[in-house]
């Protein structure tokens, strides 16, 4: 797989700058809330997709579905499999999410879990969306939980810092395009050293109507919106979660 400037962002730096702080959160709920709202069977076969270091993946293994994580960063993915207690369930695959290696009708739920789409602009999206009902079973669900743009717009703060593991510092610039609805952001992280490392971005913010549009141009018929994961009224203070299904 021929690396290109996102592997830069989503391999040892990211790890250095968002795993520590995701830890302090459960994934437990979140990862079970998503197969709920995907209704989930028993034992079901579910596709985490990316699955990042594996925060999902895990507990739903756990919980006793059958998982499979899939993400086109080999690092996270070391990460991912040294975290899991079972070596075998979740399995993780390195792949890239617009053209998965998986037969059609592969899985009953396909996850998509934390802002995960967007980096690649409309057509790339279209392509990701258009993969993950290819390899959903039928009465499969595709679960979609990302940040929108409504909430965006009520939070938008254009710089930030927090301090992470080890005196380290994130610093973050952001500038947000009304009219392409993309938000640039300048990541650094200056660690306690003095060593700084960092990266520059652009991510498309869809609302809840121009996501459930670009579904339905994937194939997904019935979509539902709410405000999260726990299945909440969908407002401007919170998360989008779309449930699609073919």
């Amino acid at each position: 797989m021929e690396r290109d400037s996102w592997d830069e962002l989503f391999d040892e730096l990211y790890l250095e700058m968002y795993a520590s702080r995701l830890s302090k959160r459960d994934p437990g709920p979140e990862a079970l809330g998503a197969a709920e709202l995907a209704r989930v069977p028993e034992g079901g076969d579910i596709l985490d997709a990316p699955c990042g270091f594996g925060r999902h993946s895990i507990p739903l293994a756990a919980a006793g579905y059958r998982v499979t994580g899939a993400d086109r960063s080999s690092v996270q993915l070391d990460e991912a499999r040294r975290a899991a207690d079972d070596p075998d369930n979740p399995r993780w695959l390195q792949a890239d999410i617009r053209e998965l290696p998986f037969e059609d009708g592969s899985f009953d739920a396909v996850l998509n879990l934390f802002s995960s789409l967007g980096y690649r602009g409309e057509e790339g999206d279209l392509r990701t969306l258009r993969e993950f009902r290819r390899v959903l079973r039928p009465g499969g669900a595709l679960v979609v939980e990302t940040m929108h743009r409504d909430r965006l717009v009520r939070l938008y703060d254009p710089e930030g810092w927090e301090e992470v593991a080890d005196g380290a510092l994130i610093l973050e610039k952001r500038e947000f395009d009304y009219l392409t609805g993309e938000v640039e952001t300048r990541v650094e992280l200056v660690r306690a050293d003095g060593g700084r490392r960092g990266t520059t971005w652009t991510m498309r913010l869809y609302s809840a109507t121009e996501l459930a549009a670009l579904l339905r141009n994937a194939g997904f018929s019935e979509i539902e919106a709410y405000g999260g994961l726990d299945g909440a009224e969908l407002t401007p203070d919170r998360r989008l979660a779309l449930v699609a299904r073919p």
